[in-house]
């Protein structure tokens, strides 16, 4: 995982004096919790280059709910989830890392990509009611690849920003329901099934890509997603996953208005 957060020694991250800004207690017991939902990097799995990258947003760090996963379970499967959480914070940190593990529960289970994302669509709203929560949303891109890489069946929550780029030309993966923890019907959630062609790479974003502004408080777009990875193509995932999320700070000139998390998976040739 590629974590551009605030600014530190060392990062690539600077103000405009160039001297890094201090990290404090808080900020530092933050990133901690961000490293602890992320995991570990995960580069390289059966046939299937990853790459994950975040960029937080302001001069100070705060965990804004964004969360990219990947997990391989079972006979070979393998599972993708780009998750936006509503709110900041702890909060926000904590349902983050429940949505991550209940997804990846649900899918080693033996769910598949639709069941899994309705059983997280109902956790969500009892969790809400439980604890008393009224904002417990998110957008959801959950995906699960065949153990012969040559299928992805995916459902997009409300997901905005998430494509296939083929040789054939990019694929759009429109949304297939409403975000979760809105409505309390399973049949609001269905799931497609696309073909992966070799050499082919997936690309999702959350919506801190796509509505970066620039001077002239021009959204950056989903379809940026498709430019950066055309120009970053043969690169590895890892790095067209940096390149993302530097293209959104870029765009809107070191000013982004909320956190970039990215998830790149290329297909092995």
């Amino acid at each position: 995982m590629s974590f551009v957060l605030p600014p530190e020694p060392g990062s690539a991250l600077f103000g405009a004096n160039g001297s890094a800004v201090a990290e404090n207690a808080l900020q530092a017991e933050m990133r901690r919790i961000v490293e602890g939902v992320y995991g570990p990097p995960v580069r390289s799995l059966p046939g299937l280059d990853v790459g994950r990258a975040y960029r937080g947003a302001g001069a100070e760090f705060r965990y804004g709910g964004d969360m990219v996963d990947v997990f391989h379970y079972g006979a070979g499967f393998t599972s993708l989830a780009v998750v936006d959480i509503s709110g900041h914070g702890i909060l926000a940190a904590a349902n983050a890392g429940l949505a991550k593990y209940a997804l990846r529960a649900y899918a080693s289970r033996g769910l598949d990509a639709r069941d899994s994302v309705r059983s997280l669509n109902r956790l969500c709203i009892e969790s809400s009611a439980f604890e008393g929560d009224d904002e417990f949303f998110a957008t959801v891109f959950f995906a699960i690849v065949g153990p012969d890489r040559r299928t992805m069946q995916y459902v997009s929550a409300g997901h905005e920003a998430a494509y296939i780029i083929s040789r054939q030309g990019p694929l759009m993966l429109p949304a297939t329901g409403p975000i979760v923890g809105l409505m309390d019907s399973a049949a609001a959630f269905e799931h497609r099934t696309v073909e992966l062609d070799p050499g082919s790479i997936f690309a999702a974003v959350t919506d801190g890509f796509s509505e970066a502004r620039n001077a002239s408080s021009e959204f950056l777009g989903p379809e940026a997603l498709v430019e950066v990875i055309l120009r970053n193509r043969a690169r590895e995932a890892e790095r067209q996953a940096e390149a993302i999320t530097l293209h959104a700070y870029e765009y809107s000139n070191q000013l982004l208005r909320d956190d970039v998390a990215a998830l790149v998976v290329k297909v092995a040739s």
